[in-house]
């Protein structure tokens, strides 16, 4: 097999903001590399895993072998691996979602567990050009070292030419608990919607921060949603006044440059012991559900015409919890579900005047 130059790998990336290039490897990141020192080590950690990444290209080889140094996340429950598998689309279809071979585990106190060398293979692919598209797996980081076609085959990116969906938020977003990359409720939303993903879900770290407003407003885009709350409920990150300046402030600094793109608010799905209850003083969901309805409503009147709100509870609701087996995430049918309902109420052509300026977009 031929090995294909890192880069030529590079150009191939999408679902990216940066790279972090080592001698011998690149690792797509979904933050600036510059900035890495900015955040905290959970969030650096978070933002690394290549939720939403994908390697493609058309090329008419019958087998690819990509080699990596993956880190897989800490288990969720003991005894309870992560999933984290690879996708592979061949001409729009999945294909295949299998594991790599190899690969370390992080433990829950951070520290590496096993040699973090990995390599994947897909054989007998249909004969003659191609569109394939590798989506890398959302639990883990990723340092890709090589990428092997069949000799004599070529190769050239495939560059992603749709309606660019932006989406930034926790752990919901970030979807480590679905079965595979391409099964979290973004990717379900954009597949239906036939847009193209960037993913800035980032478990445990949608902060409503300046350093994410930033970044999102930095991306070219058709279109965002910001899934916002979750994250500071715990320890009662913020109060009602902070929580009402932080979302404003995101929405603010993203509109610097996205002035009139179409921007969706949706606020916390469902979760039991979260709905009444704040911690330490916080906020309970059901306040930052009436509080985000506010901030749009304020900027509605204010003369934003471009965004909106959806509730979380539109998504995923008190119906739905048998699929929500921790009270907080859902499973992979959870997730799906999601992002079926995303498209149905927001992006399908028919669906408002928001999904109307994003078809026109």
């Amino acid at each position: 097999m031929q090995t294909i130059a890192l880069t030529t790998i590079e150009s191939l990336l999408d679902g990216i903001i940066d790279l972090r290039r080592r001698p011998g490897s690149i690792q797509p990141l979904r933050l600036p590399t510059a900035e890495l020192g900015f955040h905290d080590p959970s969030t650096r950690w978070v933002a690394s895993a290549t939720a939403g990444v994908r390697l493609r290209f058309i090329s008419e080889t019958r087998a690819l072998r990509l080699t990596v140094r993956q880190r897989l996340a800490a288990p969720a429950n003991e005894g309870e691996p992560r999933p984290s598998a690879y996708d592979l689309f061949v001409d729009g279809v999945r294909a295949a979602r299998k594991a790599a071979d190899g690969g370390a585990v992080l433990s829950p106190v951070g520290d590496t567990i096993g040699d973090e060398r990995a390599s994947i293979a897909f054989e007998d692919l249909p004969g003659g050009e191609k569109s394939i598209e590798l989506w890398l797996p959302q639990s883990a980081t990723v340092s890709i070292t090589a990428l092997e076609i069949d000799d004599g085959a070529s190769l050239v990116p495939w560059p992603d030419q749709r309606r660019r969906l932006v989406f930034h938020g926790s752990s919901i977003s970030h979807c480590m608990e679905a079965d595979g990359p391409s099964s979290s409720w973004p990717a379900v939303a954009c597949g239906l919607a036939d847009a193209r993903l960037l993913n800035l879900g980032w478990a445990g770290s949608c902060l409503l921060s300046g350093l994410a407003a930033r970044i999102v407003r930095d991306q070219p885009a058709d279109g965002i949603v910001l899934k916002l709350g979750i994250n500071v409920w715990s320890e009662g990150q913020l109060k009602e006044r902070t929580f009402l300046d932080s979302a404003h402030a995101m929405i603010s600094i993203i509109r610097e440059r996205h002035a009139a793109t179409p921007l969706m608010i949706v606020s916390p799905i469902f979760s039991p012991p979260r709905e009444d209850a704040g911690s330490l003083g916080g906020l309970s969901l059901s306040r930052m559900r009436t509080l985000l309805a506010d901030v749009v409503q304020a900027r509605v009147k204010a003369g934003d015409g471009s965004i909106g709100h959806l509730s979380g509870l539109e998504l995923f609701g008190p119906a739905d919890t048998d699929d929500l087996p921790d009270d907080l995430h859902p499973n992979s049918d959870g997730y799906r579900r999601m992002g079926e309902r995303f498209f149905e109420q927001v992006l399908a052509p028919e669906k408002g005047a928001w999904a109307g300026r994003l078809a026109s977009g």
